[in-house]
């Protein structure tokens, strides 16, 4: 019985323990329905390109070196993801201008196989 049990609990849990949490946007709804594809694209559209020359030339260079060379240079590397987290910020804000709301569930805030703590922290403004 213990076996079943422990069996039980594992595969409960075995989602997240093999393939970790959803990314948070699955979590941004609208009218009880997901971020659509067509209106994450729209907003990548938008705010990507006007990050400026400098993030486009560090975009281009990440993807030419390879991820690992890139990150050798810890100045550009530090720049390229302050751009990141601009982006980011930025991206939240056009989901809920939108019309979007986050909305995760406590299970994957707390879970800890990623930043969803600090994803739900910084969109906490956006669940109303």
């Amino acid at each position: 019985m213990k076996v079943l049990l422990v069996l039980l609990i594992f595969s409960l849990n075995g989602c997240y323990l093999a393939n970790g949490s959803p990314p948070d946007t699955d979590y941004w709804l609208k009218n009880g329905k997901k971020l659509s594809f067509k209106d994450n694209q729209n907003c990548g559209n938008q705010i990507f390109p006007n990050l400026g020359d400098r993030y486009i030339y560090l975009y281009k260079k990440r993807h030419q070196v390879g991820f690992i060379e890139f990150y050798k240079n810890k100045a550009e590397s530090d720049e390229y993801n302050f751009y990141i987290e601009k982006a980011f910020r930025l991206l939240r804000q056009c989901y809920y201008d939108l019309g979007y709301r986050f909305r995760p569930p406590l299970y994957w805030c707390l879970a800890q196989d990623g930043d969803n703590t600090k994803i739900c922290m910084e969109n906490m403004k956006y669940r109303n």
